[in-house]
């Protein structure tokens, strides 16, 4: 398996250029097809009377999203991409990258901004991998360019989001040096093997795969973290689950507090 088909968010802001040259290397390692989508922020449902009062400020994003897509080509064709293609979204950010991600491998995205805009959702990676049926990987603000071939680490609890993460990230961890399946202790819903069971499954699948046990954390996504940077990690395989909102945000689920503090790439899948 690899990817053929990768998805990246061609965003107006100087920071996407690190992801446009992650995604743009992946393609060029697996020979894929690189796609760079640009949504204006204008949602596809506003009234034709309000975009005719609005009419300069619209202009305005869909100008800073073709510049955005010219500067996706030309970082593309930099990286030796040989297959590319553009795409111009007169929509909100989630909902045009929702439609795109039907027909790609991979989605790849930023951490999204603190505050949510239609051009920027704060949970935009989390809500792609939750509707879109899709792996995600989120790179955060800073994050280098290269690609992920370090350590890896894979948050493995045995559930179907997980299953489903691991199994969207397995080109990336083929390439990886050493993939560490971490397990904390109250987190196994299929037995004590569970975590041995996956290493092996990986390593029939051509990856350097081993175990890690941890204590139960009353934080675990606090927990995921301080094990990516213990572990020297640059990347990090976990399942995306959804909550409704009111209780993510007093909750602070595991998969929100990875995307908000994350310092290396996070590959997400539901």
């Amino acid at each position: 398996m690899a990817y053929k088909t990768i998805l990246v968010h061609a965003a107006p802001e100087a920071e996407a250029q690190g992801r446009i040259r992650l995604a743009a290397r992946l393609a060029r390692a697996m020979d894929a097809h690189l796609v760079g989508s640009a949504p204006t922020g204008v949602s596809r449902y506003t009234p034709d009377a309000t975009r005719a009062l609005l009419a300069v400020p619209c202009a305005a994003l869909r100008e800073a999203a073709r510049q955005a897509l010219a500067r996706f080509e030309r970082l593309a064709h930099e990286e030796g991409v040989a297959s590319v293609e553009t795409r111009l979204a007169d929509d909100e950010a989630g909902a045009a990258l929702l439609l795109d991600a039907r027909y790609c491998d991979l989605v790849v995205v930023g951490p999204g901004g603190h505050d949510t805009t239609p051009l920027r959702p704060s949970d935009l990676a989390q809500f792609l991998a939750l509707a879109g049926g899709r792996p995600v990987l989120m790179v955060p603000t800073g994050g280098n360019a290269a690609l992920p071939g370090g350590g890896a680490l894979v948050a493995w609890n045995g559930s179907t989001e997980a299953i489903r993460a691991v199994d969207g990230a397995l080109p990336l961890l083929r390439a990886a040096r050493q993939a560490t399946v971490l397990q904390l202790m109250d987190g196994a819903v299929d037995g004590d093997d569970s975590g041995p069971r996956l290493a092996a499954f990986l390593r029939r699948h051509g990856v350097v795969a081993r175990t890690a046990l941890r204590p139960a954390a009353p934080n675990p996504g606090a927990a995921l973290l301080d094990a990516a940077a213990r572990e020297g990690a640059d990347l990090l395989v976990m399942g995306a689950y959804g909550r409704p909102r009111w209780r993510e945000t007093l909750l602070r689920g595991a998969s929100a507090v990875v995307l908000r503090h994350a310092a290396c790439p996070i590959l997400l899948a539901h």
